[in-house]
């Protein structure tokens, strides 16, 4: 979140050209009083400000953030009934005048997302939010990423809206549409584009298989075995070592955090994914701290069936 340049006459620098002006009429100790009276009356003053102004802003967030969320779904239901015109109405105009082949580029976004729209999974905790004041002037922008399933696949998008510009209103609308998969997303050398208008892409290099784990794209090796909590459990009453646990069980389907975080998948209850999460210790010989139980799609665990006692 950038900080806003906000120019504004402090009570307190004025308060030296006062005590100036007073000194000839008023003795040391009257002058001394008034200073600190005037002191007190200014950092009161200066608090009340900022109160307000912090009051201002977060009001200024949370309505931002409801635009954004009507934003994004009036996008994706514009995709899914294939409307062109609709989804293009949603850009800032100076966005549109500036990418002369945005038809183009929604008609591949139309090809690559097969829609319908099963699930927009915002949560309405914006990963960004920027805005900036000269002299009453603001501008303020909100983005995010985050995933999205059509026919039970998983894709990621990435969207920024300009909510308010005052000095240019052609601004205001959807900046850029990114939309990949989830191989491209998972991919070690991607990094998300900064141009304005829509980004689509398919397929990245390597041959990999993906999964979506605590909420989080994550490379997957499927691996043909059995493995219940009971096991986990049963393997943890006589050590602590994940390196004794892999020589046990193999490797896990997935590096989460390297050195740090590795999940292991389990069977499916009531139709979901589920995966043990080992929190360890590379640096304390491989110790696991903790071993959490998550699906595919929350960020939060389950449950949480093990940690260490220290």
């Amino acid at each position: 979140m950038k900080n806003e340049n906000v120019r504004k006459k402090s009570p307190v620098c004025l308060l030296a050209l006062i005590l100036c002006i007073q000194l000839s009429a008023c003795d040391k100790e009257a002058v001394a009083q008034m200073a600190e009276e005037k002191l007190e009356h200014a950092v009161e003053t200066l608090a009340e400000e900022s109160t307000q102004d912090n009051q201002a802003q977060e009001l200024t967030i949370k309505e931002g953030v409801g635009i954004y969320e009507q934003a994004v779904d009036d996008f994706f239901a514009a995709v899914d009934a294939r409307d062109v015109e609709a989804a293009k109405a949603l850009f800032a105009p100076n966005v549109r005048k500036e990418v002369p082949d945005i038809d183009q580029k929604l008609e591949r976004l139309f090809s690559f997302y097969s829609g319908q729209t099963e699930r927009c999974e915002r949560d309405g905790n914006t990963a960004e939010w920027s805005a900036s004041n000269d002299y009453g002037v603001r501008t303020e922008n909100l983005e995010d990423w985050f995933a999205v399933v059509s026919g039970g696949t998983n894709y990621y998008c990435r969207f920024s809206y300009t909510y308010r510009d005052d000095e240019n209103p052609n601004n205001v609308g959807i900046q850029y549409v990114d939309l990949v998969s989830e191989k491209v997303v998972c991919n070690e050398d991607f990094k998300w584009p900064e141009d304005i208008g829509i980004y689509v892409r398919e397929d990245a290099p390597g041959d990999y298989q993906t999964a979506r784990i605590g909420g989080s794209p994550e490379i997957y090796t499927p691996i043909d075995r059995e493995m219940t909590k009971e096991d986990i459990l049963k393997f943890l009453e006589n050590s602590d070592s994940f390196l004794e646990f892999k020589a046990r069980f193999g490797e896990p389907n997935a590096e989460q955090v390297p050195y740090c975080s590795y999940a292991y998948e389990l069977p499916e209850e009531n139709g979901e994914k589920r995966y043990a999460s080992f929190l360890v210790d590379h640096k304390d010989d491989w110790k696991i701290l903790k071993v959490r139980v998550e699906n595919d799609v929350d960020q939060v665990a389950l449950e949480t069936i093990w940690e260490t006692e220290e």
